[in-house]
């Protein structure tokens, strides 16, 4: 039940990323984002498809339009793709992912980022969302992944 709190709250993180996205676009922050932060070589365990979901924290009646799933694809060479999918709808972003310890920003083509921490085969955290809520997002590295050997913590817990 805790990996699953964690997978879904790395999710909500991811979703709310995508949306700040198209509220913050400027080709300016775009280039810089993308050029100026090209991050060195990411560690191997974070490189591949990981997927997951997000929740709204807190949320009212009308939460249930912030609920959704995302799947997370991380490129050797320090990018990234991600895919929302919400009801019937999808949206697709990308960007530059940077690596701090155990922690992973994901900023965006558009300038925006969001923070992710990094457990084992887990990244989880906590976004805004495009429509105001606050999300709880988690994903979990898909276990068919080739990018990268299996984490040993992830194997213990």
């Amino acid at each position: 039940m805790r990996k699953r709190g964690i997978v879904l709250g790395s999710s909500i993180v991811l979703i709310a990323l995508s949306g700040c996205a198209t509220h913050q676009r400027t080709d300016v922050v775009a280039r810089s984002t993308e050029s100026d932060v090209r991050p060195s070589p990411l560690p191997t365990d974070l490189v591949g498809t990981w997927s997951g979901s997000f929740v709204p924290i807190g949320a009212g009646a009308g939460g249930d339009n912030a609920v959704g799933s995302v799947t997370l694809t991380i490129k050797d060479d320090g990018t990234y793709t991600a895919t929302e999918r919400r009801k019937a709808s999808t949206w697709s972003y990308s960007g530059v992912v940077v690596a701090n310890g155990h922690t992973i920003t994901l900023r965006s083509s558009s300038g925006t980022w969001v923070s992710l921490r990094h457990r084992g085969d887990a990244l989880y955290g906590v976004a805004h969302d495009r429509t105001g809520y606050t999300l709880q997002v988690s994903v979990e590295k898909d276990s068919g992944a080739l990018a990268g050997p299996p984490s040993a913590q992830s194997r213990r817990e």
